[in-house]
């Protein structure tokens, strides 16, 4: 059974471990460069100790067409006006003026173990001596972190879900990470 370990938080991961699990399961988020900074969600503890995160993926035009929660996974957006969409941002009309501005999307089926001493927590907080590329980077991550707190136990629900069935049936649904085999490889 899945479960926060302690409060949520967002890490990185290092990359020569993202490396291993991608090469025992081609659905891991890995990157050979790009990916030193990709975020992932939380610290969920299951039953047998082993801890697990949730990734998040930027935002793309795939992701228009989504629900916004499915079994699988919760887009994370916000509320914005048309007006102040720029050029890069993924959004769709919710009335005259609205959108629904979609900032990233929280992929349970691509989570991962993770063990200790190989991912370092993400300072979130803003500080006068942050550049303005990373101070609109952290207000990013907090707007993510505030939906995430909203939705964090019915996460938790759909991730025990998915996991407990694939390690009772051992049949891996299209585009998951197959967790056995993560396993494996984080034991090692």
């Amino acid at each position: 059974m899945f479960t926060l370990e302690g409060k949520l938080t967002f890490i990185n991961i290092d990359q020569s471990y993202l490396k291993k699990l991608h090469d025992a399961c081609s659905e891991v988020y890995y990157k050979s460069s790009g990916y030193e900074n990709k975020p992932y969600i939380g610290i969920l503890l299951n039953k047998n100790d082993r801890k697990y995160v949730i990734p998040l993926s930027s935002a793309k035009e795939k992701h228009k067409s989504w629900k916004n929660v499915n079994k699988e996974c919760y887009l994370i957006y916000e509320t914005a006006k048309r007006s102040n969409m720029g050029r890069d941002d993924i959004w769709v009309a919710m009335g005259e003026d609205n959108v629904k501005h979609i900032l990233s999307v929280l992929d349970i089926k691509k989570m991962i173990p993770i063990v200790d001493g190989v991912y370092s927590r993400v300072n979130i907080n803003p500080e006068d001596k942050d550049a303005d590329d990373v101070k609109k980077y952290k207000d990013l991550l907090n707007k993510e972190y505030s939906f995430c707190l909203k939705v964090i136990d019915e996460v938790i629900g759909k991730a025990n879900k998915l996991y407990d069935k694939q390690m009772a049936t051992g049949k891996v649904i299209k585009f998951c990470c197959d967790f056995k085999a993560l396993e494996e490889v984080a034991d090692k």
